[in-house]
């Protein structure tokens, strides 16, 4: 009877890691995306003592002071398409591991299984968000005129095509419900 009780004791899971993985894991992509990104020390240093403090205690929402770290050291450097491209899929990972933290207790595992989901949707919207940063990236930078300046012709055509993209969201999203 007791070899019985002892048989349902156990539950099998796939592979797992333990939380602080991905704890860690955070920490190092901000460190990475801060010394990449921003070229000022002391917003680096933001940045990741930010993270370090989300990490630390997630319901200080430190991910995304740290987000707000990297976007005002990015307006501090030369606008370029490859710290933007970087920019936008480091802070949807900085976002979606964040979000994941306020929910994974420090002692935890995490069952890799359960984070295909979580891995498909970000890919999902990246496959979505590079080509469109591209883009804008790419009429932003052939709207600056000599002065540095902008003209109106890149703006406005940036605009159309975000408004467009977003009425297609909108209707798809409608014809869903």
């Amino acid at each position: 009877m007791k070899s019985l009780l002892r048989r349902n004791d156990w539950i099998r899971t796939g592979a797992a890691v333990p939380a602080v993985i991905l704890r860690l894991g955070l920490v190092a992509v901000v460190a990475v995306a801060a010394a990449l990104l921003i070229p000022v020390l002391g917003w680096q240093i933001a940045a990741v003592a930010a993270v370090v403090l989300g990490v630390v205690l997630p319901q200080t929402f430190g991910g995304w002071m740290a987000i707000a770290c990297l976007a005002v050291g990015m307006v501090m450097h030369e606008p370029s398409i490859w710290r933007a491209l970087v920019a936008v899929l480091v802070v949807h990972i900085i976002h979606v591991v964040s979000s994941l933290m306020l929910v994974i207790p420090w002692r935890g595992r995490v069952v890799l299984a359960a984070l295909r989901p979580t891995l498909r949707r970000l890919l999902l919207v990246q496959l979505v968000a590079q080509p469109l940063t591209l883009l804008v990236m790419l009429i932003f930078l052939s709207g600056r005129t000599s002065s540095g300046g902008i003209t109106v012709e890149g703006a406005a055509i940036a605009g159309a095509v975000a408004l467009a993209a977003l009425a297609v969201l909108f209707l798809m999203r409608v014809k869903r419900v």
